[in-house]
């Protein structure tokens, strides 16, 4: 990384235990106390607080030369017993998992809940928070995911800078964030007002966001279960695909332990295989999913999705070189003597050695 990275890191977690600072104590600070505490000189500090608000978007307001956190910035308390954390313990192993970088706005959770867990739990949690402090921090995806969630809390519209061949802006309405473990990505799903229609935006893609003071009421109707309805991750649609799988009897059982999906429908063949049946709303989706069972799984239909699997095999075994390999192997048998041919040519040499030379042998 370079040294503007690692700079950029630094502000990052900077700014971030600036909000814990704030937070631990509420009727305020000077800019002098957060240079202070911070140890930064005070014109960091100021540049930080006017950060603060405008990247991050905290909410100050001022006393005199003391700046304060608006109250209701911070969500009022919550009561759980303990199978309720563990459940949030869980949530936080399969954050970790699928995390390709660090969510600072995790930890800082991860803290906070660690700190109500009973004893015996405490360092479960708080090793989750200091692996995902060890992955590779992302200024950029940081600053968007603040705006992003910000702006969807407020019901504020947005404007977005978004990379696909070309970068375009869009001004959207933020509805939700869903996390995809297949891509170990997130998507923001949002309403577009010029198409009138939810589109879906890949969050790793956006580069910039800002936050408008306009806000916005959800589409009359939309719910995100009824819009993702039938999307084997994240892409839907109003005509699902019907798809039909075949499991060999030695993956049934594995093939049978976990519901892969809402509409799925299974039946066991009289040979011991499985048929599973289920809609979705891309095959693109599943196709990965699919090829990850191996030979264990065939694709019935539709023709072209067994197609695409096909292909793929192709494309594999080009790759892996399979058919090179076949002939290669071919030629190399075919160099080895039989033992027909090898008895043969020992008679032949023998026949030609003189007998003087076979009796002092």
């Amino acid at each position: 990384m370079s040294r503007v990275g690692f700079e950029k890191q630094d502000r990052v977690l900077r700014l971030l235990r600036e909000v814990t600072l704030f937070q631990a104590v509420p009727y305020g600070l000077t800019s002098g106390q957060v240079a202070e505490r911070m140890e930064i000189n005070q014109r960091t500090a100021q540049r930080d607080i006017a950060a603060l608000e405008s990247e991050l978007r905290v909410p100050f307001i001022k006393h005199g030369a003391r700046w304060q956190i608006v109250p209701d910035y911070w969500l009022p308390p919550v009561n759980l017993n303990v199978q309720e954390m563990v459940s949030l313990l869980l949530a936080a192993r399969l954050m970790l998992r699928f995390a390709d970088r660090a969510n600072p706005f995790a930890v800082a959770a991860f803290e906070k809940l660690s700190a109500a867990l009973p004893k015996a739990m405490r360092p479960a949690l708080m090793e989750i928070g200091n692996e995902m402090a060890e992955k590779a921090i992302d200024p950029t995806y940081t600053m968007v995911l603040a705006g992003l969630t910000t702006a969807w809390a407020e019901r504020r519209q947005v404007v977005i800078t978004y990379t696909m061949k070309d970068t375009f802006e869009r001004r959207l309405w933020p509805l939700f964030l869903e996390p995809s473990a297949t891509g170990h990505t997130c998507y923001l799903m949002a309403w577009d007002p010029k198409p009138r229609e939810v589109r879906i935006y890949k969050v790793e893609r956006i580069s910039a966001v800002t936050v408008l003071d306009e806000r916005f009421s959800p589409p009359l109707g939309f719910s995100v279960r009824d819009h993702l309805a039938g999307a084997w991750g994240i892409w839907s649609s109003a005509e699902p695909v019907e798809v039909e799988l075949l499991f060999k009897r030695d993956a049934v059982r594995r093939a049978k332990e976990t519901i892969w999906h809402a509409s799925q429908r299974t039946e066991t063949l009289p040979d011991g295989r499985l048929r599973v049946t289920l809609g979705v709303g891309s095959i693109l989706e599943i196709r990965h999913w699919v090829l990850g069972w191996g030979g264990d799984c065939e694709v019935v239909r539709p023709v072209e999705l067994r197609r695409d699997i096909q292909a793929e095999i192709r494309a594999m075994s080009r790759t892996y070189d399979m058919d090179g390999a076949r002939e290669s192997a071919r030629l190399a048998l075919t160099k080895i003597p039989k033992p027909v041919e090898m008895i043969q040519d020992r008679r032949a040499r023998r026949e030609k050695t003189p007998v003087r030379e076979r009796v002092s042998s």
